[in-house]
């Protein structure tokens, strides 16, 4: 749902001029143009719009007009907020008699949040490209190149593709005047707070799980139909483990119905008695034009096209709930990445999955943190060579491109410091976070959302401070959740399912069976993927179990169309899409690996948002 606040003037040709069905909402001096006027919550003291949810424990599971009352005025007078709110969101806050506007975030901030201040009034807005639209300001250079480069493909900080034009940063509370002046600013540093014991002799696990099934009694508490996301893999398992009972529960998943994921995922379904569909539209993987168009248009989150095989067959929804597993990987501490790296688990492979050794963590100083600053700014300045920016078509020097990363990159560290974090080895999970939870996987989320309201609990206020909490050492190598899984009532039956991971061997064995396994399952789908890029032969076995086949998805016979189209205007620059153009075909080609196409899709959407909204511009 598309919205603007701002304290110009509206009139009906500009409403009427833009590619969205919008109504306006007259605040005071202000004005909300937005897609669904319900969804402008009028309570006592306050008008609000959020995207995601919001939640208060002190009111009755089934009070949702209590809770929104009482979640406005909390965040109106409380940030960081209490306990007993929670939620995933981002939310716009409009004071009834002083016309104050308060924006807001969760601890990561996956829903964004644009506001600019330029000498035409002051924007607040979900879309990048209505308020581009609108407002008229230049496009950032140094926002765009950002959007186009590795290793995330993504902007950093607060930075975004419009000058002035800023994201609200992760866990971020700033108050404004009617006219846009900033009041106050303020930061959600909870996370990592009061960390739990090393010990591996805990009952953590069952504390987590029952704050994790309040939650999603309060996620769900307006819906009697839920659809989940289903993967197989354990996050996701979490998830459905934990819908109550007396939902209606759909499970989708995209792929093949041959797929061994595919397999997996209605094993589990049919565990929870739940309704089941897979999605297989192998040509979406590079969609029509004017498919692409449409979802950058609705979401600005096209990235990873194997959801647009789950949202282009369903067709219009009345917005139900869709559940998605845990974006940042914190229960198993995967972006740990001292500890999770592949040569590290194969040498400790004894010490940590078989003598289930504690692990050695480094304990925080400033010297610590200053050092590791400048590692995180070398790995991701060094993206920067000469030729690759090259490629594009800006004015803006390199060394200026060098210094508004650094600059964004900072906005990050600051926001890492305030945590006052315990261990060096947490610095890069929380950096994670705040990057590539924050930006391409949360992609999943605002998607999904063209048809459903999206949600992922594992994201939540409370869950993300609990989770955060539970010492790293306990989290590392699956072992809580292992606990998890073992001793939770719902959860034990979808124990006994293999993941993806170790095929054929049930979730709930000993590690010392599970990752030989998985290490010999990755050997093979290593050497048949060798095999095939070497013999140039398309029709040779991908993988040992059948799943999504990427040398095949490039064999689309209107790839080449297709990506022209996509840079029919091309505002990125003519060699940048000759490379894009020139990797694809030799991937179908198998002259190159051919890894998913997220990178080409990113750049492709990232160039029609700037081309809609500079023809929105022209129309008005």
């Amino acid at each position: 749902m598309k919205f603007i606040l701002t304290n110009i003037k509206v009139d009906q040709k500009l409403i009427t001029s833009l590619p969205f069905d919008l109504s306006i909402q007259e605040v005071g001096s202000l004005n909300i143009l937005t897609e669904d006027l319900k969804e402008i919550k009028n309570t006592t003291f306050h008008y609000s719009i959020t995207d995601g949810y919001l939640k208060d424990f002190n009111k009755e599971v089934l009070d949702v007009q209590g809770q929104e009352e009482s979640v406005i005025s909390e965040i109106s007078k409380t940030w960081p907020l209490p306990d007993n709110i929670t939620g995933s969101f981002s939310s716009v806050i409009i004071n009834k008699n002083t016309l104050n506007i308060i924006l807001c975030n969760d601890p990561i901030g996956i829903y964004p949040l644009y506001y600019l201040k330029n000498i035409e009034g002051f924007f607040v807005s979900n879309s990048i490209i209505l308020i581009g639209a609108i407002t008229q300001c230049k496009f950032d250079e140094a926002g765009i190149v950002q959007r186009c480069i590795g290793p995330e493909f993504s902007n950093f900080g607060s930075r975004t593709i419009l000058e002035n034009c800023k994201r609200l940063l992760p866990g971020e509370y700033l108050k404004f005047d009617k006219n846009g002046n900033k009041i106050l600013s303020k930061y959600d540093n909870t996370l990592y707070q009061d960390i739990s014991r090393s010990s591996q002799d805990n009952d953590l696990h069952k504390g987590f799980w029952n704050a994790f099934k309040h939650e999603l009694d309060y996620c769900l508490n307006d819906s009697k139909k839920v659809n989940i996301a289903l993967s197989g893999g354990l996050d996701s398992r979490i998830v459905l483990g934990a819908i109550p009972k007396h939902k209606k529960i759909k499970c989708l998943t995209y792929g093949g119905r041959k797929n061994y994921e595919t397999k997996i995922a209605y094993r589990l379904a049919k565990l929870k008695n739940a309704n089941f569909k897979n999605f297989s539209q192998p040509d979406l993987y590079f969609p029509p034009v004017e498919i692409l168009k449409q979802y950058t248009l609705q979401t600005e989150a096209v990235n990873l096209c194997s959801w647009l095989e789950i949202l282009e067959d369903i067709g219009e929804r009345s917005k139900e709930p869709i559940l998605l597993g845990d974006m940042a990987e914190v229960l198993n501490g995967r972006n740990i990445k001292k500890f999770s790296s592949k040569e590290f688990r194969q040498t400790q492979f004894i010490r940590h999955q078989v003598l289930r050794k504690d692990y050695d963590f480094e304990n925080s100083s400033k010297d610590s943190f200053e050092n590791w600053k400048k590692s995180i700014s070398y790995s991701h300045l060094r993206w920067y060579t000469e030729k690759r920016l090259s490629q594009f078509e800006v004015s803006i020097s390199r060394q200026n491109l060098l210094k508004a990363l650094q600059s964004d990159l900072n906005e990050l560290f600051m926001r890492i410091e305030a945590h006052r974090l315990p261990y060096v080895e947490l610095y890069v999970e929380l950096f994670s976070w705040y990057t590539h939870t924050r930006m391409p996987m949360a992609k999943q989320i605002l998607i999904c959302s063209s048809k459903y309201r999206s949600y992922c609990p594992s994201m939540s206020l409370q869950i993300l401070r609990l989770a955060s909490s539970i010492h790293p050492n306990l989290r590392l190598n699956s072992r809580f959740m292992n606990k998890l899984f073992k001793e939770s009532i719902e959860l034990k039956e979808l124990n006994k399912v293999p993941t993806n991971q170790a095929p054929l061997i049930p979730q709930n064995y000993p590690d010392f069976i599970k990752f030989p396994i998985w290490g010999l399952r990755s050997i093979i789908d290593q050497y048949l993927i060798n095999r095939l890029v070497k013999s140039k032969d398309i029709t040779k076995r991908y993988r040992l179990f059948k799943s999504i086949n990427w040398a095949e998805v490039y064999q689309n016979s209107n790839m080449e169309k297709n990506l022209k189209a996509y840079f029919k205007n091309n505002h990125l620059g003519e060699v940048y899409f000759k490379n894009l153009l020139i990797q694809s075909i030799q991937r179908k080609n198998l002259i190159q690996w051919p890894f998913a196409n997220t990178e080409t899709i990113n750049a492709s959407s990232l160039n029609l948002e700037i081309d809609i909204i500079k023809a929105i511009r022209k129309d008005l």
